[in-house]
C-alpha cells in the first residue's frame, strides 16, 4: 500500500493555489478559513457558495485497482432546495464517475455520476459538527465493482456490482460540485491505493515546520529581509505562513552541487502534539525555482529524491513511505542542486504527517512564536 495524497486543510502553507499549494486544480475561489476548524488545527478549507464552482481536486491520486479516501467535513448549512455532490471520483479528463451526495435533508448517498443513485441511503448528517467520511473501492468494469463508505468508522454503506457509466478513476475532488449549494469545510485529507476495501482508520493530518539548520546549509544568499521570526538559522525564512516568495535562501551554482538542509520541529512541538500518536506516513515538500530549469534532489530524512525544478516558483511534494517520524539528525527536509551554473531559490519547505491519535482522543494544540492565531 502506498499513500498518494496528504493535505491537512490549509495548515501547511495557508494556501489552496494550484502552483504554490498542494491541490492541482480548483474551480471558483476555495479559501482558508478559521471559523470552523477540526481538533487542534489552525485552519480548514472553505468552499464558496456557488454551484459547480467551488471545489478543489487532485489528479493521479485514484485508481480503479483500489483506493481509500479519508477526510473530515463540517456542514455549516445545507442547500435550501436541492442536493449537492461534495466528493467526486473522476477520470483523467475530469468527468464525474462516482459521487458522494448529501441531500437537502442531510442524507448521505452514492451516485453514478449524476444519473442514478447507487445502493440505498446512508446515514443522515447534521450541521454544526465534524464527520470523518471514508471511502474504499475497487473497479474491474462498469458492472464489476465494490464500494464501501463509512461515517466516523461506522454507518457502513456498501454497494457491490453497481452499473456505472464509465471507469478509469484518477482525480479526487471535494467541495460544491453540482446541484444546490452547501456551506462546507474540509480538513485532514488522506488517500492511499490499498485494495483491501477497509476503512483506513481515524487518520488526522498535520503540518510540521523546519525550525533549525541542518547538517549543511550551503545556500548563502538570503532572499528578502524578513521571515517568520520562528526558529533558528536559515529556518525562519523558509517556514513562513502564508507561504511567501518574498523571503527564502538561494545560491548561484559554481560547478558543484550545493545542499540546503533543515531539521523539523519535534513531535510535541508545533500546531498539534503528536508525540503519542501512531504515524501512518508523511511527506516532504519544498517551494522552489531555478533560473534555468534543472533536476535537483529533494532531501527527505536523509534520502535524496530526484525532482525537476522549473523557472516558476512551484510546490513539490514527495511521500516518504515511512511510519517513523523524521529523525532530527540534520537532513529532515531540504534540497540539493546539480552542478549547473544557475541560481536556485528555496522559498519554503516542511513536512506533512498522517497519524492516528492515541486512543482516538483529540490531540492538544501547541503554542509557539511566529504563529498567527
Amino acid at each position: 500500500m502506498d499513500v498518494k495524497f496528504l493535505e491537512p486543510g490549509g495548515d501547511a502553507d495557508f494556501l489552496v493555489g494550484t502552483t504554490n499549494g498542494f491541490w492541482g486544480s480548483l474551480n471558483g475561489t476555495p479559501s482558508i478559513a478559521t471559523d470552523f476548524v477540526h481538533g487542534g488545527h489552525q485552519k480548514s478549507i472553505k468552499y464558496p457558495l456557488s454551484q459547480s464552482a467551488g471545489c478543489l481536486s487532485k489528479t493521479g491520486t485514484l485508481a480503479d485497482a483500489g483506493s481509500r479516501i479519508s477526510l473530515y467535513i463540517f456542514i455549516n448549512a445545507y442547500g435550501s432546495s436541492g442536493n449537492i455532490n461534495v466528493l467526486s471520483l473522476r477520470n483523467s479528463s475530469g468527468t464525474q464517475l462516482v459521487n458522494v451526495r448529501i441531500t437537502s435533508t442531510g442524507v448521505l448517498q452514492l451516485w453514478n455520476a449524476n444519473t442514478a443513485q447507487i445502493g440505498s441511503n446512508g446515514p443522515t448528517l447534521s450541521t454544526g459538527q465534524w464527520y470523518r467520511i471514508s471511502i474504499a473501492y475497487t473497479i474491474t468494469s462498469t458492472t464489476v465493482n465494490s464500494f464501501k463508505l463509512w461515517v466516523n468508522g461506522g454507518s457502513l454503506l456498501s454497494v457491490t456490482n453497481a452499473t456505472l457509466s464509465a471507469i478509469g478513476t484518477s482525480i479526487f475532488a471535494v467541495g460544491n460540485l453540482a446541484g444546490d449549494i452547501i456551506d462546507l469545510r474540509s480538513s485532514d485529507h488522506y488517500i492511499d491505493d490499498s485494495t483491501s476495501l477497509t476503512d483506513p482508520g481515524n487518520i488526522w493530518v498535520t503540518a510540521k515546520r523546519p525550525n533549525a539548520n541542518g547538517i549543511t546549509n550551503g545556500f548563502s544568499t538570503q532572499i528578502g529581509s524578513g521571515g517568520s521570526g520562528y526558529g533558528s538559522g536559515h529556518s525562519s525564512q523558509v517556514n513562513e505562513r502564508p507561504l511567501s516568495t518574498t523571503n527564502g535562501w538561494s545560491m548561484v551554482g559554481a560547478g558543484s552541487a550545493v545542499t540546503e538542509e533543515y531539521n523539523i520541529e519535534a513531535q510535541n512541538v508545533g500546531d498539534i502534539d503528536i508525540s503519542t500518536a501512531t504515524i501512518v506516513d508523511w511527506l516532504g515538500w519544498v517551494s522552489a525555482k531555478s533560473l534555468v530549469g534543472e533536476t535537483g534532489n529533494v532531501i527527505i530524512d536523509g534520502a535524496s529524491v530526484a525532482q525537476a525544478i522549473t523557472t516558476t516558483p512551484t510546490l513539490y511534494t514527495k511521500i516518504k513511505g515511512s511510519t517513523t517520524y523524521p529523525s532530527g539528525t540534520g537532513a529532515d527536509i531540504g534540497f540539493q542542486t546539480t552542478t549547473a551554473l544557475t541560481t536556485v531559490s528555496l522559498y519554503e519547505c516542511g513536512v506533512i504527517v498522517a497519524y492516528i491519535p492515541a486512543g482516538g482522543s483529540t490531540p492538544k494544540r501547541r503554542m509557539f512564536p511566529g504563529i498567527a492565531r
